[in-house]
């Protein structure tokens, strides 16, 4: 998942804004005018977040909101449990391995419906696994490896059967369960096209019911969910235009949540009357990357626009030497966080640490000399190098993002710190949108991006794999190598053996530097105190309250009484609405606030 994830996976987004003109109009209340208002009576839950949503399509998701909304409106063969985040019953109640571990049956519950009425059966489970591999969705069909066939004798029976002994099917698979009867004899084209929206057709315990692209979008609980319906009628997702206006709404009472608070806002929230902080995991790292795009017949079809320097070792070598990473946790992060190392972070019992031999630290003097003796030379004294022979000279592009404040502030620090050994780079700050365009392109040097990382190590290690160039690899990092040990790691007889592989795996990355962790960082969370209880941590230890591994806390949050829960204002205060009177009398005029719309096109 980008994290602040693609889920990933864990990136925190949203479209730049300004608002000018009336001083006296705080950005809550701007907000707090274009959101809905739901009914009187209604018990309403409303989280705060500057990340937009791209597609409601789960064949297409790639950034936090949008998993966000998906984990509560589909369900998955398996899940996440609360405390440990270990694999558990989902639409599966439970589960049997042949002793030549080539078939796994699962029993499905005969209580689950979509949300149009029709059961929900094991056929629609085999449907959906059939359609990702058999049509190719290579984003999804990684966690479905040496597939045999997928069958559903029955309604409540699920047969995977696999070519070679596996545990995939426990990692759990990530991938929500679409319903046969509105995907079934969709062609691959078709259904990347498929907006999914309206009559969003889902099993989860909430439906899709409301959207306004760049303001908000609105579910209602669903009160016949196999798992219990919900404690509140309706959860509404309210996007801001800068993470200052996110932080007054939570402060005004318009929202209930804010999600990933920039460490200024979030110190000055701890003191708040009635709001709780909530420092969440760092089950995410923020990571620089790098163009590597060769030889792949993705790189061929869609030639690189990137400097050539990239793709030698001894450059970002020198890169990652040049790189303060205690510097970003103090000073970006205000401690909120770790430096980072490798790609499974260290909440994982898979995160492997590098020996002392092989740390690369932060050494400007050894940075210099690799440099050096690679034959990058300032051979026209403008404090910039050169390729070797006094060829293109070491400027790259360097995108940083508009929606998360923390890598803006970083690519600054970064860029000082290249100068120092004769790099220069242009840090500009660009939407996520935007970011995915480049992206898509193949047309950055390097760009500051995270990821939200799984419980289970394989996605991630699937990202560096040389067939996820132009799917999900951020860098097209191709190493035959890495290549084998990753099926390996899905074939290892024991949890030992796989954690060897798995640490072995991220040794070679950490090596190879396709990519630099810059640090693992926590995910900074608030919310109403006075209203709001049943929070969920997962895991228990320091974990999320909200943009979890599932929909634990939308199942449990609930008003911390009936009558402030029904009775809760929405809509601007009448204090608002006198400084909005003031402002118009003063200020004559129209206020025209526009934001940005990214167009995203999928890529080919």
């Amino acid at each position: 998942m980008r994290s602040a994830t693609r889920i990933g996976r864990a990136a925190r987004a949203g479209a730049a804004g300004v608002l000018g003109g009336l001083l006296c109009i705080t950005f809550a209340a701007t907000a707090a005018a274009q959101s809905p208002s739901p009914p009187r009576g209604k018990v309403t839950f409303v989280v705060g977040l500057t990340n937009d949503v791209r597609t409601f399509n789960p064949l297409k998701a790639i950034e936090t909101p949008e998993y966000e909304t998906l984990a509560v409106t589909y369900d998955t063969l398996l899940r996440w449990a609360p405390d440990d985040m270990s694999p558990m019953p989902g639409l599966a109640t439970d589960w049997t391995r042949s002793s030549d571990g080539l078939t796994w049956t699962f029993t499905i519950r005969d209580d689950a419906t979509w949300s149009d009425g029709q059961p929900l059966t094991a056929r629609d489970i085999a449907f959906t696994y059939r359609f990702i591999v058999n049509k190719g969705f290579s984003s999804l069909s990684n966690y479905l490896p040496f597939t045999d066939s997928f069958e559903a004798p029955d309604d409540t029976t699920f047969v995977w059967k696999t070519t070679k002994p596996t545990t995939a099917p426990l990692a759990p698979p990530w991938i929500y369960i679409l319903p046969e009867h509105i995907w079934g004899g969709m062609t691959k084209k078709e259904a990347k096209e498929f907006a999914n929206f309206p009559d969003t057709v889902g099993s989860g315990p909430f439906r899709l019911v409301e959207w306004k692209k760049g303001d908000f979008w609105r579910l209602e609980a669903r009160d016949d969910y196999w798992g219990g319906a919900p404690h509140i009628d309706e959860l509404i997702f309210r996007v801001f235009a800068n993470d200052e206006a996110m932080v007054n709404a939570l402060k005004a009472g318009e929202i209930d949540f804010a999600e990933a608070i920039p460490t200024d806002l979030f110190a000055a929230l701890q003191n708040e009357p009635n709001i709780e902080t909530h420092v969440g995991g760092a089950a995410s790292f923020t990571q620089m990357s790098f163009n590597m795009c060769g030889e792949q017949a993705y790189c061929q079809k869609n030639p690189p626009n990137r400097h050539p320097a990239l793709t030698d070792l001894a450059v970002r070598q020198a890169i990652a030497h040049a790189i303060d990473k205690q510097a970003l946790v103090d000073r970006v992060l205000r401690g909120f966080g770790t430096p980072g190392t490798t790609v499974i972070p260290p909440v994982y019992p898979w995160h492997y640490d590098p020996a002392p031999d092989e740390i690369i630290d932060f050494d400007l003097d050894e940075a210099n000399r690799i440099l050096d003796e690679a034959g990058y030379r300032d051979t026209d004294g403008d404090g910039v190098r050169e390729m070797p022979g006094g060829g293109q000279p070491l400027e790259f592009r360097f995108f940083v993002r508009t929606e998360d404040a923390n890598s803006v502030s970083a690519g600054k620090l970064i860029a000082g710190w290249l100068e120092q050994i004769g790099i220069k780079v242009r840090p500009e700050a660009i939407t996520d949108g935007k970011l995915i365009d480049q992206w898509y392109a193949n047309d950055y040097d390097l760009y500051i991006w995270g990821w939200g990382v799984e419980p289970d190590p394989d996605f991630q290690l699937s990202t560096y794999t040389s067939d996820q160039c132009g799917v999900w690899s951020d860098t097209c990092y191709n190493n035959p190598e890495y290549d084998q040990l990753y099926l390996e790691q899905k074939t290892a007889a024991t949890r030992e053996d796989r954690m060897r592989i798995v640490q072995e795996m991220q040794r070679i990355i950490y090596r190879d530097i396709p990519e630099i962790v810059l640090y693992y960082d926590n995910d900074l969370q608030a919310f109403r105190r006075d209203r709001w209880t049943g929070f969920v941590e997962q895991p228990s230890d320091q974990g999320y309250l909200l943009f979890q591994f599932g929909n634990w806390s939308y199942l449990n949050v609930r008003p911390v009484s009936e009558a402030a829960g029904a009775a809760r204002p929405r809509g601007i205060p009448p204090a608002v609405w006198g400084a909005i009177v003031i402002g118009i009398v003063v200020i004559v005029g129209a206020i025209a606030i526009a934001r940005r719309r990214v167009a995203e096109e999928e890529r080919a």
